[in-house]
């Protein structure tokens, strides 16, 4: 065993008759925990977790509800445990009971018949992250599948965080997961904004909720910038600024204009380390007048980005925004921490850009106690490897968000192909992305679509081949932390056999691979897979996988960026500083088609909807991750289904609270009980997403799936817009 590299085994003692095994839910959840599988008679019959108390030295990984929810899951009865067909129309879920063979062969037949017939951009890979680890990820396994098979066409974006990724790769030319800090480097912070961020309410990687309090018990204050008064900012903040959605980026360019206006920023760290702060830090061939500080104090477009500006597009007001900012620029070291969803708007990457060059101005990047605006951690994923997947032969991406566009539209649409078949791993998109009405409308002149599942969810009712999966319990595999935040791995020790007739996706896409006629698909056995993709970590696997838990060594900076700020070293984009002013946008400024992307952040306004005045939230939901564990009915009541609205809106339309509503748009309907709270802004209502699509007899949802409200759009940086919805409320009938 290496003296660097600590091997636990973070479970309890096994009781008579029983074996325990350590795992970790393998699914995009937000944190990767300790989950033990307590098993008799090769059935599981309890979940337990990391029995060792919270320590800041070496804190064990606790598992959420959605971890003991677990048990609830994988015994099921609605369970898929055999090859299904539909028998019926496209949607109402009507299938019969048919072999492996029999599947797989019709399954092959219909791509090599698409294939080449329409070629392979006709085939739409909807694979997504509800089966994520390091080998048996179902979107990796059907991404090396359709990569060989000729290509196909790739949803390409994050719909969580698509806007981070952009934002981090052009400001600090990194990787948005190891962007950030480390959570043992909170309690350095003297005051942590946290921005859209609420770690406590669905987990932003493990333990961080606890570091967080950690930092508050030794005098940090804190500060939560949300519509919505969260869990997290109720036990965590200080103080709670409301703001409307999709207007964050307004405030936070207000808040540099007064750390510019009053001299407070950095003017050391953006001369040494800052490109396009200021006119003398411009790149050469810049235009004139082109810096970030030209914008705010509106010497190109005569507007004076002023708190006052600001408070009348924010809701926040302007002393707020100026006290805010003073203090972010004084109360050193502090740290600004920014969650995805004010991201997830209409231009959702300029929030995000507009929160670095604070950052930088305030000389709070790479420095103990401060962050570059990021909220993952600085770790990523440690060096371990996950399956290699390829290059796709067919350069056809299209944005996440624009799924319904594509099956609606295709080449009319301006897309690469007219989508033939959809293929489906791990993924519930037809639930989970925007317009949910628009998409299975257009998924009828489809003519194939295949499935692996674990239910028959939304997306599933409409596939003519559902093949049966297996759960993260059956098979092995092993997993690293979600957020890039911590250095540990998990061993994900199979717990049971394959229920049913299910097979792992890595396995059905071999049997497919051959049936395809394509070679060295999967050429290693499972264990030979894991030593492969662990190796250079991991340098004793056998113990790796008796144990369960690999704590690695600690990284040598707990912050992003030390390196770069301490010792000189360049940043990874092309001028090698931190890019307030993109050179790479200044020269392409519309690199997906989807729109132009100034090089310096900008506000520009969303159109508003007078018909439908509530701006519309959709926040994770603590007893889901996205549209997984939807049907189970004992984990829900962690977390119920209701629309949040303000009591003075709910009064403007004779609702009270506890009463069953009708949230509709242009693009749907649905119903679900109203929470009337203070703790959301006014104007502002929100809907917990993931919940399953159930349509009544007129086609309106009746469960509260907020992507029947939400539109099929992209910001110019492909990211998703869900947040960025109007809609509005009355009385259920």
């Amino acid at each position: 065993m290496s003296a660097n590299i600590l091997y636990e085994a973070p479970r309890v003692a096994a009781g008579p008759g029983e074996t325990v095994v350590t795992s970790t839910c393998g699914h995009n959840c937000g944190g990767r925990c300790v989950v033990n599988a307590h098993v008799r008679d090769g059935r599981i019959v309890r979940i337990s977790t990391d029995p060792r108390k919270w320590t800041s030295e070496v804190p064990p990984l606790h598992a959420c509800v959605r971890g003991f929810g677990q048990l609830e899951r994988v015994n099921h009865p609605d369970r898929l445990l055999h090859p299904l067909r539909r028998t019926g129309p496209r949607g109402p879920g009507q299938f019969e009971r048919i072999g492996w063979d029999e599947a797989l062969d019709e399954v092959a037949a219909q791509m090599l018949r698409v294939r080449d017939t329409y070629g392979p951009a006709a085939i739409l890979d909807c694979s997504r992250t509800g089966s994520t680890s390091m080998l048996h990820s179902g979107r990796l396994n059907v991404q090396r599948l359709l990569h060989r098979f000729g290509g196909c066409t790739e949803l390409w974006s994050n719909l969580s965080a698509e806007a981070e990724v952009f934002a981090v790769k052009h400001t600090y030319g990194g990787e948005y997961k190891s962007s950030g800090r480390e959570p043992t480097d909170y309690v350095n912070s003297r005051l942590i904004v946290m921005w859209g961020w609420a770690p406590g309410d669905g987990t932003f990687g493990t333990g961080t909720l606890q570091y967080l309090k950690l930092a508050k018990k030794h005098g940090t204050r804190v500060v939560c910038v949300d519509p919505r008064r969260t869990r997290t900012s109720w036990e965590l903040a200080d103080e709670h600024v409301f703001i409307r959605p999709s207007t964050d980026t307004a405030a936070l360019i207000a808040m540099a204009f007064v750390i510019a206006s009053e001299g407070l920023h950095d003017q050391a760290f953006l001369d040494r380390f800052v490109l396009g702060f200021d006119e003398a830090t411009l790149p050469a061939g810049a235009p004139a007048g082109s810096s970030y500080r030209s914008y705010l104090f509106g010497l190109t477009d005569g507007v004076r980005k002023t708190p006052e500006w600001a408070a009348g597009i924010t809701g926040v007001p302007a002393e707020t925004i100026r006290r805010l900012a003073v203090a972010l620029a004084t109360e050193k070291p502090s740290a600004l921490h920014c969650g995805y969803a004010p991201g997830r708007t209409y231009q959702g990457e300029q929030f995000h850009r507009a929160a670095y060059a604070l950052a930088a101005m305030t000389g709070s990047v790479g420095v103990t106690g401060g962050n570059s605006g990021v909220s993952n951690g600085a770790c990523g994923r440690s060096g371990i490897k996950s399956l290699p997947f390829g290059e796709n032969p067919v350069n056809a991406r299209v944005a996440s968000s624009m799924l319904a566009d594509v099956l609606a539209r295709g080449k009319s649409g301006g897309y690469p192909a007219d989508i033939k078949l959809v293929y489906s791993a791990a993924g519930d998109l037809f639930n989970q992305c925007p317009n949910v009405n628009k998409t299975i409308a257009a998924a009828q002149s489809l003519e194939f679509m295949v499935a692996h599942e674990h239910f028959i969810t939304p997306t599933a009712r409409y596939a003519d081949i559902v093949l049966p999966a297996t759960t993260f319990w059956e098979r092995n595999d092993m997993h690293t932390p979600w957020a890039g935040a911590g250095h540990y791995v998990i061993f994900m020790q199979q717990a049971i056999p394959p229920v049913g007739e299910c097979r792992n996706d890595l396995d059905i896409c071999a049997d497919l691979a051959r049936r395809l006629g394509i070679e060295g698909y999967n050429d290693k056995t499972e264990e030979e897979w894991l030593r492969e993709l662990s190796a250079g970590v991991i340098d004793d696997f056998d113990t790796f996988r008796a144990q369960g838990l690999a704590r690695l060594p600690a990284p040598d900076d707990a912050v992003a960026h030390a390196a770069q700020i301490r010792d000189g070293k360049p940043f990874a984009t092309p001028s090698g500083k931190i890019e307030i002013y993109s050179t790479t946008l200044a020269a392409q400024p519309d690199p997906y088609g989807l729109g132009p992307i100034p090089p310096i952040p900008t506000w520009t306004p969303d159109t508003v909807d007078a018909r439908h005045p509530l701006r519309l939230l959709t926040p994770k939901s603590r007893a889901r991750t996205h549209s997984i564990h939807g049907n189970q009915p004992v984990l829900a009541r962690a977390d119920r289904d209701d629309v949040w609205m303000h009591p003075a809106d709910a009064a403007a339309r004779g609702i009270v609270d506890g009463q069953r509503v009708r949230v509709f748009n242009d693009r749907g309907a649905t119903a679900l009980p109203v929470r009337v709270t203070d703790r959301i802004a006014p104007g502002v209502v929100s809907i917990k997403e993931g919940a399953w699509f159930t349509a009544d007899e007129t086609g309106a949802d009746t469960r509260g799936c907020a992507n029947v409200l939400t539109e099929d759009r992209a910001s110019p940086a492909g990211a998703s817009t869900y947040n960025s919805s109007f809609v509005e409320i009355s009385a259920a009938d």
